[in-house]
């Protein structure tokens, strides 16, 4: 009986690497029969013909992974996730990477080191500038950023700032992932020189940018800096969600400062009941 299911998957995964696909649904008998098979259920079949698929140039042979792995009544593998991420990364439509992305963090799965540069990569792909400020956060919040693969992304993904300078109208999303990136190519200077023009565009910054500019002064031990974006959280009644609370609390203590951390510390955790994670 399991040499039998062998051969089917064998036979299954051949096929859909010689397959000459003609119909607006991709390989539809042998989407069906995976289907009706229950070969779906299967983790090592599901990444095995997910992964067969995905590796064609075929942008049609590609959707037919989409429709397979979308249609599978299990949650795939992170390697399932990370090779059909990849391949739309390369792909016409890169944008599918962020939406299968967005899919994944509903899951119990956690991205590794491996999804975030592909993601990074549809992003700069896209000029998606915004999404790439929010995948940084992402990043920073589960420690990637020191990981020299992502980090290397994130530099091609830089030369997404040429779109960035020909913008004829930014908003704080564009303004945020540029300062972003730059704090992940460890370049802190250039990211505050992309704050300050932020603010003399009086442009006003979100959560997200001041979490990425917190990290610029810190990693440039600037107190000053931190002391002004702290100011101006406080003046402008900006909401300290966890990140941000995290980020004033971690530049108080890097720079020396670290009896007015934990005030800041304090306040949060009883004025606003927040959970803090410290790296």
């Amino acid at each position: 009986m399991i040499s039998r299911q062998i051969q089917i998957e064998n036979l299954l995964i051949q096929q859909s690497k010689n397959s000459t696909i003609t119909t607006t649904n991709p390989l539809p008998k042998l989407n069906s029969l995976i289907i009706k098979t229950a070969l779906d259920r299967d983790p090592h079949f599901l990444s095995s013909y997910v992964l067969s698929l995905a590796s064609s140039s075929s942008t049609k042979s590609l959707n037919s992974a989409k429709w397979v792995f979308s249609h599978s009544s299990i949650t795939p593998p992170l390697f399932t996730w990370n090779t059909i991420i990849r391949a739309f990364s390369d792909s016409p439509a890169p944008l599918e990477s962020w939406m299968l992305f967005s899919r994944l963090l509903r899951t119990s799965l956690k991205p590794d080191n491996f999804t975030y540069p592909f993601v990074l990569k549809a992003c700069g792909r896209s000029s998606m500038l915004g999404f790439g400020g929010s995948l940084h956060s992402l990043i920073l919040k589960v420690g990637l950023d020191s990981d020299p693969y992502i980090a290397h992304t994130l530099i091609r993904m830089l030369l997404a700032r040429k779109v960035f300078d020909e913008m004829p109208v930014r908003d704080v999303v564009s303004w945020s992932s540029m300062i972003a990136g730059y704090v992940a190519c460890k370049a802190p200077l250039d990211a505050l020189k992309v704050f300050r023009g932020m603010r003399n565009a009086k442009e006003r910054p979100n959560s997200v940018t001041l979490v990425s500019a917190l990290s610029a002064g810190m990693k440039t031990l600037d107190i000053d800096v931190g002391k002004s974006i702290h100011g101006y959280v406080i003046t402008n009644s900006v909401e300290v969600d966890t990140a941000l609370g995290t980020a004033l609390l971690e530049m108080y203590s890097k720079c020396g400062h670290v009896e007015k951390g934990f005030r800041v510390f304090d306040y949060a955790i009883r004025e606003k009941n927040l959970q803090f994670g410290l790296s």
